[in-house]
């Protein structure tokens, strides 16, 4: 166990070490800081208009009310229901609409950005392994006391780790410029979501923790997929290139084949876990437990079949 965690440990300083790492730490900034330019945008028009909020949230009602009342309505009547039912809920216990733009609803807000960490997974993934072979460094690592199996593992949980530093590097950025823009006011009001026709009181640090993770398993299906292909192509170009395009195409491919009913045995149909924070399910049947248990199987499938590759290969 401990020669494992010395292999990650190694994993991890050749990743630092390269300009690579550097690079992704600078982009996952810039969004960041775009989010506070609009952050600060928003904070000076809505200090204005927030004393009448009760106000604007009856209008509303009342606006949708008679919509659903009318043949015309501009959206669909679930998600009027849904609004109506979360301004009634803001009214009665007293919560406004507006943004409150404290340090932690800033913070909340950078969660958007771990969608970039995927694609830069995906870029480490597809030349984690290929890099070893095309820079010859593979054999110096195969003759060291370490089985290939566990050369490999060791590598994937780096991977795997990285999710966790790029979300900590996004905390830190979101903490910084929102501590800069909106003080050190650490207050936030409940996040509210409709599930289940009810509405959901989510602590905001709750829902911190949760726009955080929710990716992670995600993430990892396509990040072995990428590792599956560098390992078995040896080559990174062509690993990063498939396995951008299924991630930047899983979300189509769901909505194309979520009328078959076989459609939920695909990994695809898995790759978005939020839709079951707002009480929908794709295909019938189908489960937040049943998508995990999905990914988790794909994400082994794609792993332990490389690595059974990578343990009999010979190496040149």
């Amino acid at each position: 166990m401990s020669n494992f965690i010395r292999l990650i440990g190694n994993e991890c300083r050749k990743i630092f070490v390269q300009k690579s790492f550097t690079i992704c730490l600078v982009i996952l900034l810039i969004p960041i800081i775009v989010l506070g330019r609009w952050e600060f945008v928003g904070k000076e028009l809505g200090a204005s208009k927030e004393a009448d909020w009760k106000e604007e949230i009856m209008i509303d009602n009342e606006n949708i009310e008679k919509e659903l009342k009318s043949a015309d309505i501009s959206e669909p009547a679930d998600q009027q229901l849904e609004k109506l039912a979360i301004n009634n809920y803001r009214l009665q216990h007293n919560i406004s609409h507006y943004e409150q733009h404290s340090v932690i609803d800033f913070m909340n807000k950078g969660a958007s950005i771990t969608n970039f960490i995927g694609i830069l997974l995906l870029y480490f993934a597809s030349n984690m392994m290929s890099k070893e072979h095309q820079w010859k460094t593979i054999n110096f690592l195969l003759v060291k006391p370490s089985t290939r199996r566990m050369i490999y593992y060791a590598k994937f949980t780096t991977l795997s780790l990285l999710y966790f530093i790029f979300s900590l590097a996004i905390l830190i950025y979101s903490f910084v410029i929102g501590c800069v823009i909106n003080g050190f006011d650490f207050s936030a009001q409940p996040v509210l979501t409709y599930a289940n026709n009810h509405v959901i009181e989510q602590s905001v640090l709750t829902s911190l923790v949760y726009n955080y993770l929710i990716n992670l398993l995600p993430f990892l299906l396509f990040v072995s997929i990428a590792y599956f292909l560098s390992t078995i192509l040896k080559t990174s170009s062509i690993s990063l290139l498939i396995s951008i395009i299924l991630f930047a195409t899983s979300d189509p491919i769901a909505a194309l084949l979520s009328s078959k009913s076989w459609s939920k045995y695909l990994p695809f149909m898995h790759t978005d876990l939020t839709v079951y924070a707002q009480g929908i399910n794709i295909v019938n049947d189908m489960h937040i437990g049943f998508s995990i248990f999905m990914l988790l199987l794909y994400t082994a499938l794609f792993l332990v079949s490389a690595g059974e590759v990578f343990k009999k290969r010979d190496v040149l």
